[in-house]
């Protein structure tokens, strides 16, 4: 009967189809509290947006910071797909709870299909940070049975989109790690085919691989030849039994900062030991608290590549060698990233640009993925990087 369903489930998602009007998907992500900043992203570029985040309440409720606002900082071009992301960093606390309780995973699905005909989207993005291990430090998991909950939620919505709007199919997407999702025992599941069948898009965040809680100042987003990579990370979710043709790779647009303790080499700043304390980042950066824990306030180190070109940390988009004194820019040749150096204060800045942007869209391509995904879509600059995107 299982085996029924699942087939059932997969022909309907080939059916659905993920991009109406492109051969490669361009999902980027619009997060409400940066609105102010939607004018620096070519949001023709992109096949999907989904406006980030309705976080649910312990009881399934959903709620959106500026909701009104977020429906009205664009409008969709031709074929364009709008969708609600739902959870994301601090919005997934409850999470875990609400989809082992039947009656508030159902309240939740009930919740997002209202929201779907409230407001006209074309779908939902689940962002759960994560199935089976802790995001924020104070949000509870349940490492046996939070990946199963998850497909009880999404074959769930899938059945109840399918019945509230038969003539006009609705998409699923899921924002995942870079390793496929963990099991009982907290191992990362050797099969997640199952979840192909009521998944249209895998987005996968290929970032963050490193960043203040390392030892060394590494890249945030390696394109190869390093655990975790892009290419690493694509192949385990195939691997564990989603298809090519269903996965969007992340890419940033932003970068992070780290302190390394000494600048011997200004060379290859890559490796270097780093302080505890992250600095700050761009002029944006501001010293908060966890959003959902709580705790001392601190700075994130994240510089939008926006903000690297409005600061004048890197002057010109045509000379990706220069950098404003007193920064020294390379590049990881091992991982195909490109890094900033203070020379003053021994800021590290493993970010991407648009040649970095441009090789993973290339690998992106090679491995025949559906295409990518971008977080977010307003760290860019004049549409540098979603240009970057569409280089040959």
């Amino acid at each position: 009967m299982q085996l029924v369903l699942l087939t059932l489930l997969a022909a309907a998602a080939a059916g659905r189809g993920v991009c109406a009007d492109s051969a490669r998907v361009v999902f980027g992500y619009l997060p409400t509290w940066q609105l102010d900043q939607v004018a620096g992203a070519d949001l023709a570029r992109y096949t999907h947006v989904s406006l980030a985040f309705a976080v649910p309440d312990s009881a399934g409720n959903l709620s959106m910071d500026n909701l009104d606002g977020a429906l009205a900082s664009f409008t969709p071009q031709a074929g364009q797909r709008v969708l609600m992301s739902l959870g994301g960093w601090s919005g997934s606390k409850h999470l875990s709870a609400i989809l082992g309780d039947a009656r508030k995973r159902r309240t939740l699905a009930e919740q997002m299909v209202a929201w779907t005909r409230a407001h006209g989207l074309d779908g939902w993005d689940i962002d759960f940070e994560y199935p089976g291990r802790a995001g924020a430090a104070c949000h509870r998991f349940d490492a046996e049975n939070d990946t199963a909950n998850l497909l009880a939620l999404v074959t769930d919505l899938r059945t109840r989109l399918a019945a509230e709007f038969p003539d006009a199919p609705k998409l699923i997407t899921l924002a995942t790690r870079h390793t496929p999702f963990d099991g009982p025992g907290g191992v990362p599941l050797a099969d997640v085919s199952a979840f192909a069948g009521p998944v249209d898009l895998f987005n996968l965040m290929l970032y963050d691989f490193t960043g203040g809680w390392a030892q060394a100042a590494g890249a945030n987003a390696a394109l190869d030849n390093a655990a975790p990579s892009f290419r690493s990370a694509v192949q385990a979710w195939v691997d564990a039994g989603i298809p090519a043709g269903q996965i969007a790779a992340g890419l940033p647009f932003y970068g992070r900062a780290v302190t390394v303790k000494e600048t011997r080499d200004l060379s290859d700043p890559v490796g270097l030991p780093i302080e505890r304390t992250v600095p700050q980042g761009s002029s944006e950066d501001a010293e908060e608290p966890d959003a959902s824990c709580g705790g001392p306030a601190v700075f994130s180190g994240v510089w939008a590549y926006r903000s690297l070109r409005s600061e004048g940390v890197l002057p010109s988009a045509d000379e990706p060698a220069a950098a404003a004194e007193p920064w020294v820019r390379g590049v990881d040749n091992g991982t195909a990233t490109p890094w900033l150096l203070n020379r003053e204060t021994r800021a590290f800045v493993s970010y991407d640009d648009p040649a970095s942007i441009a090789a993973k869209a290339r690998l992106a391509d090679d491995m025949r993925l559906a295409g990518v995904m971008v977080w977010p879509l307003t760290g860019d600059y004049n549409g540098e990087l979603a240009e970057a995107i569409f280089q040959e």
